[in-house]
């Protein structure tokens, strides 16, 4: 059995009689409209061939843009088996079908699905965020595999799918000995860099205890799951165009931190195998064959800032969302009506945070929606109030996070024409206390029309 690393979450398994299985195609730049790129970059003749790959079958682990990519996937024939996971919500099923597949199954989780006399078995979503925070709307929406040869070589991939330690534990007990484990490193996450609260010494120092917290828990996987090998993988981008400045404050590791972290952790250096684009292990031989077309094998912070800069004019999709001179808009409705839907949603998970939700929209020339200056519209969490405003004051002692956002962004918010998560990335960000809330994140998913 053989594991070709390309990018990010893509890998190419290939079992004992040829069968194989791609993984998260996310060959595209510019994702995110137009801030998320691979990193280290894929050398065009490798892109050229990963475009033309004919996999057996695609495995999409959820739907987040460096997952599932519309673009990439375009390139596969429709009736190509993609396989995922049974969710309570069938958004992921739906997406593909919306893109033309026609040869989708939804497998239950926990169970081997038989790919010949191979097998894959599609892992549900372990906790709700890294950091193990509980989501209260339980709406999982990520997974993991388990894949099994039938000459007896077992591999584990989590993706981005958050565990802790007692996964990693029910992983080794569920599965037993394994060849390899892929498990994340760090992550695709806004934090510290949007959030307007923190100075940029700050930021730096959130880096770099976020940093060494994921390698931690990277290590402490490792150890407990101890697979003969273990790769790291999930969270290999860069951010750029428009929000170039932002790369200095990735917390994804660099290949010689994370060494050093392996290291520090007394593991043994024979089952640390790091990859890049077109490398591929092979497990039958316990060998690894290193692609002479890989780019920026090793890699430092600086090389990925500098590669975020080269991109900084790379056009953004939200900054050309106009609007006729002198057209008017019921921003005030559209606001009213898109917290109804999330009200909607609140009531039918049971679910009412006590924060205050405040939307500080900023109007821009190409689109500025019939305001004259920026508003403010504080939604209580706990009603279905909404309050519109020219400024803000926060309720005494009551939580807040407020996000900052242009028209253009609010406006491909209510149309659906992004996520809220991906909006993120265009957004300031201040929120008191100074706590992440994954409920919160989820239930502003449906603030849309």
């Amino acid at each position: 059995m053989k594991i070709e690393y390309i990018t990010n979450a893509s890998f190419l398994f290939t079992f004992s009689d040829g069968t194989t299985v791609l993984t998260d195609p996310w060959y595209e730049d510019g994702i995110y409209h137009g801030l998320l790129f691979n990193y280290p970059p894929i050398h065009e003749e490798q892109r050229a061939h990963y475009l033309n790959l004919k996999p057996d079958y695609l495995y999409i682990s959820h739907i987040h843009g460096d997952h599932f990519n519309p673009y990439t996937l375009s390139h596969f024939d429709k009736d190509i088996p993609i396989l995922i996971g049974k969710f309570p919500t069938p958004a992921l099923r739906l997406a593909l079908q919306q893109l033309g597949f026609t040869n989708i199954t939804e497998c239950t989780f926990d169970k081997p699905w038989q790919l010949g006399e191979h097998s894959i078995t599609i892992i549900k979503e372990f906790s709700g965020s890294s950091d193990d925070i509980v989501n209260e709307t339980n709406i999982p929406v990520d997974s993991s595999i388990y894949l099994e040869d039938r000459n007896g070589y077992k591999v584990f991939f989590a993706v981005d799918n958050p565990m802790q330690i007692r996964h990693a534990e029910q992983v080794r007990a569920t599965f037993g000995k394994l060849d390899a484990a892929i498990l994340a490193y760090s992550g695709a996450s806004i934090y510290p860099f949007v959030f307007s609260h923190y100075s940029d010494d700050e930021k730096h120092t959130r880096v770099a205890q976020l940093k060494a917290s994921r390698l931690q828990k990277f290590c402490e996987l490792a150890k407990i799951i101890g697979a003969d090998f273990n790769i790291p993988a999930a969270g290999s981008f860069v951010i750029a165009g428009t929000g170039y400045q932002y790369a200095q404050y990735q917390h994804q590791a660099c290949p010689e931190e994370i060494e050093s972290a392996w290291q520090h952790h007394n593991l043994n250096n024979d089952k640390l195998v790091l990859l890049s684009t077109g490398d591929v292990l092979d497990l039958a031989s316990r060998s690894t064959e290193y692609s002479p077309l890989a780019l920026d094998r090793n890699f430092t912070q600086q090389d990925r800032v500098n590669y975020a800069e080269s991109l900084k004019d790379f056009p953004c999709e939200l900054h050309n969302i106009a609007w006729p001179e002198g057209l008017m808009m019921p921003i005030n409705s559209l606001i009213f009506k898109a917290r109804a839907n999330v009200w909607s949603a609140q009531q039918r998970l049971s679910t009412f945070p006590d924060t205050d939700v405040v939307l500080h929209i900023q109007p821009v020339e190409q689109l500025n929606a019939g305001l004259q200056c920026p508003m403010y519209a504080k939604i209580d969490m706990k009603n279905e109030r909404v309050q519109i405003n020219t400024s803000f004051e926060p309720t005494k002692d009551k939580p807040y996070i407020k996000f900052t956002m242009s028209t253009q962004v609010l406006i491909a918010l209510l149309l659906g024409g992004t996520f809220w998560n991906v909006a993120e990335y265009h957004m300031t960000i201040e929120r008191v206390p100074d706590q992440f809330d994954p409920t919160l994140r989820s239930l502003m998913s449906y603030f849309k029309l």
